[in-house]
């Protein structure tokens, strides 16, 4: 007999009560520590709402954390409303002080409790998995085991191939099922080709929009390369190639740039698996792109772009070479070959 089909109604609800669990075990962390260090006054009373509105949740895992802390001992209940800050032995009077980050002794920037939704916390994952797999062959992704795989439900999952879809690493079939790759030498001339026609002049109408932090904290990373791994290499390369484009007005030229994403592909799943030194060519043709950004000089920086583009074509097809040769890692079962 074959399992019961799942909920999709009783799987949200688990993963909202999975969400509001993280989010009261949060708060009673900080409130705890902020009681043992003296961060909180003595006395301080203590009433969902207010509390709730200064870590930004609703009053459910605010309720749970004070019901902790009072079986532990730092809070006590009294003939008022609300719990009391008086650690077990303490003799205080009830102090009713405005509640804000500074009496709950959080830092103001980061009081907000920001829990990411069951697709962000995916995607990274996914989106990898996916990158490494289609190197290797053509797949049909199994949603059954990928929702079981990752313990989230179908909307979630969907949410998460819609936005790889978007992307153009993952394609819907006429028969609804969902397939990615295989990534040929030919498809990702095409987006190499794609992205030399559009990628610099979009470069050039985005540019004069950038946010000058932004520009000067790529251009301090760049400056000292031997602090530049792999991560922070393909940070910096999604920065370049997405971000820095992103303010350009015709939404549907970033489409297409969205959807020719073989070269970074190739690149990033060759970075992941050989773990080598980051190459300082690459590194020098990004910093001159942030320079010139830096400095006003849009022109020059699409003109580097396409320079970029250009050396990073012939850098890809050896790595492509490289990495077809290679056995097949070990892929997630929610990757199914197609013969």
């Amino acid at each position: 007999m074959s399992p019961p089909a799942s909920d999709p109604a009783s799987a949200e609800e688990s993963t909202e009560a999975g969400e509001r669990k993280l989010r009261y075990e949060l708060i009673r962390h900080r409130l705890r520590q902020a009681i043992v260090d003296r961060r909180i006054v003595p006395g301080l009373v203590l009433l969902e709402g207010p509390v709730a509105d200064v870590f930004g949740t609703s009053r459910v895992p605010v309720r749970k954390a004070f019901h902790l802390l009072h079986e532990e001992g730092l809070l006590q209940k009294f003939m008022g409303r609300g719990y009391m800050v008086a650690p077990r032995g303490q003799q205080v009077e009830p102090l009713r002080l405005p509640i804000d980050e500074a009496s709950l002794g959080q830092d103001a920037q980061d009081a907000t409790i920001y829990i990411p939704s069951e697709s962000e916390r995916i995607y990274s994952e996914f989106e990898q998995s996916i990158s490494a797999a289609i190197v290797f062959g053509h797949f049909r992704i199994d949603e059954a085991q990928a929702m079981q795989h990752f313990s989230v439900n179908r909307g979630a999952l969907r949410e998460v191939l819609s936005r790889l879809v978007d992307r153009g690493l993952v394609e819907k079939s006429a028969y609804a099922a969902w397939r990615a790759g295989p990534l040929t030498a030919r498809a990702m001339a095409q987006d190499f080709e794609v992205r030399l026609l559009l990628a610099p002049a979009a470069l050039l109408e985005s540019a004069p929009k950038l946010d000058a932090q932004f520009l000067s904290g790529l251009r301090e990373v760049l400056r000292d390369p031997a602090a530049v791994d792999t991560e922070e290499l393909l940070r910096i390369e999604s920065q370049i190639h997405d971000a820095c484009l992103a303010h350009h007005p015709n939404t549907k030229m970033l489409g297409i740039l969205r959807q020719c994403q073989m070269p970074l592909i190739v690149h990033q799943t060759f970075c992941r698996m050989f773990h080598q030194p980051v190459h300082p060519a690459l590194i020098d043709e990004y910093r001159q792109i942030v320079e010139h950004l830096c400095e006003g000089r849009y022109a020059q920086a699409a003109e580097a772009l396409a320079a970029h583009l250009q050396a990073a074509r012939k850098r890809t097809q050896q790595q492509l070479k490289v990495l077809a040769v290679l056995p097949e890692p070990p892929l997630p079962a929610y990757l199914v070959r197609i013969a």
